[in-house]
């Protein structure tokens, strides 16, 4: 599969090309009450208010650098990942994790689809943002004043 290979603090990640929408610089971001310490508020992109998920944070816990803003479909609108460097997009190969409740925990389980190898480095290729939880859709929708979609 073609993914878009990107750093996350000390991991790589890779998030199925037909998921992403577009790269960009990192965004105004407004903080947003209310929602999981992953998530770093609300930016605007294309016209549309969208969360923003801080992918170091979600996946290991810790604080990283962000340089990219990665924007992706999901299922109540969409989701700025905000990421380190963009590294391109590959031809990735990667499997399901074994024994996926013993290797990750939290958000990170239902996220990671499969590892694989980026050099000689793990790679984690990450399943569809669609899981963003209803609370960060229903404060975005309290700050924008907009009804949360159904």
């Amino acid at each position: 599969m073609d993914a878009l290979v990107f750093r996350a603090g000390p991991l790589f990640c890779a998030l199925p090309l037909d998921e992403v929408v577009e790269t960009m610089r990192p965004l105004p971001t407004r903080p947003l009450a209310g929602t999981p310490h992953y998530v770093r508020g609300l930016t605007i992109l294309r016209g549309e208010p969208s969360p923003v998920i801080d992918m170091t944070r979600l996946l290991t816990g810790a604080s990283a650098e962000i340089d990219r803003y990665v924007a992706v479909h999901a299922g109540r609108g969409p989701v700025a990942c905000a990421t380190g460097p963009v590294l391109g997009v590959q031809a990735v190969h990667a499997s399901p994790p074994d024994g996926p409740s013993t290797m990750f925990t939290g958000a990170s389980r239902s996220l990671v689809a499969a590892v694989g190898r980026f050099g000689t480095e793990p790679l984690l290729v990450l399943q569809s943002l669609r899981t963003v939880p209803e609370e960060v859709w229903e404060a975005a929708a309290r700050e924008t004043g907009t009804e949360a979609a159904a």
